[in-house]
C-alpha cells in the first residue's frame, strides 16, 4: 500500500511540475523579455489580435530585405521550428509558400501546424505583405516595413499584424504567446542568415 501511495505521489509531483513549467513557458512567450524586440504592442478586440513589433538589425536594409523576401528558405534557417518550407508558386512579385511549423508553446495536438501563405513583395518600397490562405487556427494578415536606422548603418523592421481567431485555441495567453514566439523565431532566423547570431547560439542551434 505504501509503495502504491509513493508511486501516486511521484506521479502527482511530475504532473504538477509539468503544468508549472508549461505555464512558465506560456508566460515567458507572451510577456517575457526578448532581445529581438525593441518595442511591441499586442491587444485583442473581439476575436482579432492586433500586433505591432519593432526590431533592429545590424545590417543594411537591402541585405535584411533580401533574406525576408525568401520565406521558402525558412526550413533552412530555422529547422527546429519550420519542419518544411516549399515554394508552391511564384508569379511576378507574389509567392505562395507551404510551411509546416512547430511551436512548443501550443498544447498537445496543436504543436505542429500546416500553413499556406501568400507573400507579396514591394522591393522598391522595402515592404512586403503576407496573408494565410490555408491555416486552421487563424486568418493572419501581416505587413513588414524596412527602413534604415538614424545612423544609416542598420535596419528597423516595423511589423504589424492582425490575426482573426478561428476558435482552435481558446486560451488567450497561449494565442498571444504563439503570435509573439512566431515573430521572434523569424527574427532569430534572419539574424542567423545575416551572420549576426553569436557563435555560441549558432552551435546551440545546430
Amino acid at each position: 500500500m505504501k509503495a502504491i501511495l509513493g508511486i501516486l505521489a511521484a506521479l502527482l509531483l511530475v504532473v504538477v511540475a509539468y503544468f508549472a513549467w508549461t505555464t512558465y513557458q506560456i508566460r515567458q512567450a507572451a510577456v517575457g523579455p526578448a532581445k529581438e524586440i525593441v518595442s511591441e504592442s499586442m491587444s485583442k478586440s473581439g476575436d482579432v489580435w492586433h500586433v505591432s513589433f519593432v526590431s533592429k538589425f545590424d545590417a543594411s536594409v537591402d541585405k535584411v530585405y533580401e533574406v525576408f523576401s525568401h520565406p521558402e528558405r525558412s526550413h533552412e534557417l530555422a529547422p527546429d521550428n519550420v519542419l518544411k518550407s516549399e515554394l508552391v508558386s511564384e508569379q511576378g512579385n507574389t509567392k505562395v509558400v507551404d510551411l509546416i511549423g512547430k511551436l512548443d508553446i501550443l498544447p498537445p495536438g496543436f504543436k505542429v501546424q500546416s500553413i499556406r501563405t501568400e507573400y507579396t513583395l514591394y522591393p522598391e518600397q522595402h515592404r512586403m505583405v503576407s496573408k494565410t490562405i490555408e491555416f486552421k487556427l487563424a486568418d493572419i494578415n501581416s505587413e513588414y516595413k524596412f527602413e534604415p536606422t538614424p545612423d544609416g548603418k542598420g535596419t528597423l523592421l516595423r511589423f504589424t499584424q492582425t490575426s482573426k481567431d478561428k476558435g482552435g485555441i481558446p486560451v488567450e495567453s497561449v494565442q498571444k504567446g504563439a503570435l509573439r514566439e512566431t515573430y521572434v523565431t523569424q527574427i532569430r532566423a534572419v539574424n542567423r542568415a545575416l551572420g549576426l547570431t553569436p557563435a555560441d547560439q549558432k552551435r546551440a542551434a545546430g
